[in-house]
């Protein structure tokens, strides 16, 4: 377009020179034509550009992970003039769906209607807006260009995959009997708390006997008191210094994984916490397979956005508890501060794991202190999962 402009602009100055040069009609006539013809022009766009109309609808707004999304859009001319360029532009065509949806750019004919379907594949997740993003109109000379930006946008909400593991590597015995001696102490024995999974070291006289005929195997009462220790999830929100194309890749997977570890834990029974920092330390327990509808939802929109590092969330958690639990960190930036925690941590009594989702694959650039630290772990008893952006989670999780 600028160079359209350019050459306009040098044709009304050959034009004004021709102008001064020879008198007569036609220089005049052709001085006149190139003024009037941008102004006759612009108006002709902006009647387009309030003239144009378009519906869109998707088949549904929520999906899981994997789902095809299918998005129907007409556009159309309900007068005799010509829309001589239309270029329509979507939300997600550089990001989510950046290799399935492009621009699309056409003209329409007096009283013309075009419609087209679209399957597209949700390969994220998350909440974001789907359909058409813009539409930007251009006059017949090239040299204007009007862009409307609609507010009639549609959202969707597109949930992780479950990956459901057989096996994690958790204590359990925080939940039992031999780990809560003090606990056991305050327990009110006529409060059931939960019920969960026998786990070794549960005594025989917290076992309910009538759900464990019906289950088929060991379910045991906890109650009120000792039900507190557990497993605790601190999911790093902190923005990724990256492209948004490949911060979505990376968030997408570290979900993923926590949703499966969530899953391995409450359908065990195993009560567990769900932390994070989003403008302050937020803290959401769960118990049983009952309650995890309500974090998946929750897991399916969070957000990526906030400075606050996995070392400081998880010093944060460290200065407001003191309870002893499994502490399963999910993150994807790995530093030496985060490490000084993991090492407090770990001679506090916590028994932690930390859960790597590496962007090496998608950066190309091998991260040196994420490599040292995780190197260091197992020297204090820290066990570590790292997991490209390619890698089976379930394979990872289990083959340890």
């Amino acid at each position: 377009m600028l160079k359209t402009r350019l050459l306009y602009g040098i044709l009304v100055l050959f034009a004004v020179l021709f102008v001064h040069s020879y008198s007569g009609m036609v220089p005049n006539l052709i001085f006149n034509l190139l003024w009037v013809l941008p102004a006759v022009s612009f108006l002709y766009t902006l009647f387009v550009y309030f003239k144009f109309r378009f519906v869109q609808s998707i088949d549904k707004t929520t999906f899981t992970k994997g789902d095809r999304m299918r998005l129907t859009f007409s556009l159309g001319s309900d007068d005799y003039l010509l829309y001589p360029y239309l270029k329509i532009t979507f939300f997600g065509s550089d990001t989510v769906f950046s290799d399935q949806l492009s621009s699309k750019i056409f003209s329409l004919y007096p009283r013309e209607v075009k419609s087209f379907t679209v399957d597209l594949e949700c390969k994220y997740r998350g909440f974001y807006k789907v359909g058409i993003e813009s539409v930007e109109i251009r006059d017949f000379l090239g040299i204007f260009r009007l862009r409307n930006k609609y507010s009639e946008e549609k959202t969707i909400t597109v949930f992780p995959r479950i990956v459901v593991l057989e096996k994690f590597r958790l204590r359990t015995n925080f939940m039992s009997e031999t780990q809560t001696v003090l606990d056991n102490k305050y327990e009110d024995m006529a409060t059931i708390s939960d019920i969960r999974k026998y786990a070794y070291g549960d005594s025989f006289k917290k076992i309910h006997w009538k759900l464990t005929a019906k289950s088929n195997e060991l379910m045991v009462k906890n109650f009120q008191g000792t039900s507190e220790t557990g497993t605790v999830l601190l999911l790093d929100l902190q923005k990724l210094p990256f492209s948004e194309d490949i911060r979505i890749v990376v968030e997408d997977k570290l979900i993923e994984a926590m949703v499966a570890v969530v899953y391995y834990c409450l359908s065990g029974w195993i009560p567990t916490n769900i932390i994070y920092f989003e403008e302050k330390l937020l803290d959401i327990k769960a118990k049983n397979p009952l309650d995890f509808n309500s974090v998946y939802r929750l897991l399916s929109r969070v957000r990526f956005n906030e400075e606050t590092k996995a070392g400081d969330l998880l010093e944060l958690y460290l200065n407001e508890h003191i309870t002893r639990a499994n502490i399963v960190i999910f993150t994807s930036v790995v530093d030496y501060h985060l490490f000084d925690q993991i090492y407090k941590a770990k001679y506090s009594g916590y028994e932690v794991i930390l859960v790597y989702v590496s962007p090496e694959e998608l950066t190309g650039m091998k991260d040196e202190t994420a490599e040292n630290v995780l190197s260091y772990l197992p020297e204090i008893g820290v066990d570590y999962y790292k997991i490209n952006v390619s890698d089976d989670i379930k394979a990872v999780f289990e083959n340890r």
